[in-house]
């Protein structure tokens, strides 16, 4: 297998330095319905930095920073995962006979995390009074060796967010890519989280995916701990009871069959993704566990919905036809 880290050999385009994230840009992008009101700061990484509804207050972190570095962002808001989340060991990319290292996080080196795009500046491209369109055109560089356009689509009413993810091959070859979106609930450990998820992954010493099959899980709570993650699959739902009477569900829609879940003491991050984490390492089974091999011009999508409802006193059910 031939290793590139910028050979023409492998690599699929030109590679460029890409700008990085601006914090301190222009004021934040609101869209709003019925007094459910989402944030977002496209310079800084495509970012959500606020949901607030009038029942609950603030649905995630609220983002209280406008300058942040690209590799210590803050936990709060909401960030796009394009075109992979979590932790590529090593930072090696193996994909048709090649094998790309890509740059690691300087605090987790040699693995790289989490892809480029939550580090780069966006752009809006549709801005009305309750959706919004943005959109990162990425050519390669050091954090991933392929041209790509990533999309984000919201749409808000009084009672929900809808969020669409597309990932499109913008280079002349095929190119392996996922999506995924990575936001921070606004939950104490104390309060109630819950999936009818009905697979879940046994995990190395890094939180990611052995090579076992995933095991089955009974529906039900989320751990009520701290400084842990876990990977699971099979999923329709996700509810966190915000103990004022009322629940925020998370709701996949289309197209992100997997979840991963990490909590800490003042947040839970429940996050819709296309792929089980770990799969760039593991060319043999990326395709069966999510991830995708884009043809030149080929779009893949994901969609989702946040929603914010009285809470409901029936346990969550198994996940029917996952």
């Amino acid at each position: 297998m031939a290793t590139s880290i910028g050979s023409d050999a492998c690599r699929s385009g030109p590679t460029v330095p890409m700008p990085l994230p601006d914090a301190q840009g222009p004021a934040d992008l609101e869209i709003g319905a019925g007094g459910f009101v989402a944030a977002f700061r496209p310079g800084a990484g495509g970012r959500m930095s606020r949901l607030v509804h009038p029942a609950i207050g603030d649905v995630v972190v609220p983002m209280d920073t406008r300058s942040f570095a690209p590799f210590d962002w803050p936990k709060a808001g909401a960030y796009p995962l394009f075109p992979f989340h979590n932790r590529v060991i090593d930072g090696v990319v193996a994909f048709e006979g090649c094998e790309y290292r890509i740059a690691p996080h300087p605090a987790l080196a040699p693995d790289a995390i989490h892809g480029p795009a939550h580090r780069r500046p966006w752009t809006a491209v549709e801005h009305s009074a309750d959706s919004l369109s943005l959109e990162l055109a990425h050519q390669a560089d050091a954090d991933w060796p392929f041209d790509f356009t990533a999309q984000q689509h919201f749409a808000i009413a009084p009672d929900r967010l809808l969020v669409t993810l597309r990932l499109r091959n913008n280079g002349q070859g095929n190119m392996p890519g996922g999506l995924g979106w990575h936001p921070y609930f606004r939950a104490a450990t104390d309060q109630r989280a819950e999936t009818d998820a009905s697979l879940a992954f046994p995990l190395d010493g890094k939180d990611l995916p052995t090579a076992s099959d995933a095991i089955p899980r009974p529906p039900g709570a989320l751990p009520a701990a701290t400084a842990y993650t876990i990977h699971l699959a099979g999923w329709q739902t996700a509810r966190i009871d915000m103990a004022t009477g009322w629940e925020v569900e998370v709701k996949a829609l289309e197209g992100v069959p997997h979840l991963s879940v990490h909590r800490m003491k003042d947040y839970i991050c429940i996050e819709p993704v296309s792929h089980r984490a770990g799969v760039l390492g593991d060319p043999e089974n990326a395709i069966r566990h999510g991830f995708g091999m884009l043809t030149p011009g080929q779009m893949i999508e994901g969609r989702f919905a946040i929603i914010v409802q009285p809470a409901r006193r029936e346990a969550i059910a198994a996940c029917a036809g996952c």
